[in-house]
């Protein structure tokens, strides 16, 4: 913490200035749990982020292995990861935005504070999570991954 307000100081940027806030530049997506057909090995991939998965070498990362990982697999896994962040989407909360309760009352228009209700989740955020896991299709070229996130992608922005 020392060394960062001291260079905050050093670039005359306040600690609480937005400038001074971090930001990542590069987003990740993990597929967590993969296991190694082979040798039975454990991990979690990131798949934005690992330069052997960037270049299309989909093998297990243990030397004495190096088994290719099966990418039918690795597809279907982000496709649950998909349906599964679709879901969660369409499902949500709606919550007041001014005492941030969760609506209770389905037919109410208004929170009993006379907040108005809003959903947990902004459909920017999860058309930019959806941005992601299409470029990832792209890139890896998973027909059937970028066929369903090019599809929820379109509904979403009629």
């Amino acid at each position: 913490m020392v060394m960062r307000s001291n260079l905050l100081k050093y670039m005359h940027v306040r600690e609480s200035a937005p400038e001074a806030q971090f930001c990542d530049p590069c987003p990740s997506l993990f597929l967590r749990n993969v296991i190694c057909s082979y040798c039975n090995d454990c991990r979690d991939l990131d798949i934005c982020r690992d330069s052997a998965l960037l270049a299309g070498e989909w093998r297990c990362a243990v030397p004495q292995c190096g088994q290719p990982y099966d990418r039918e697999l690795m597809e279907n896994t982000l496709l649950q990861i998909v349906q599964q962040r679709e879901r969660l989407y369409h499902l949500q909360d709606l919550v007041c935005l001014r005492c941030n309760q969760v609506k209770a009352a389905h037919l109410a228009e208004q929170c009993g504070c006379a907040g108005s209700f809003s959903c947990k989740e902004d459909a920017t955020e999860f058309c930019e999570k959806m941005q992601l896991i299409l470029k990832i299709a792209i890139h890896q070229k998973f027909q059937l991954l970028q066929e369903c996130t090019e599809w929820i992608l379109e509904v979403e922005k009629s």
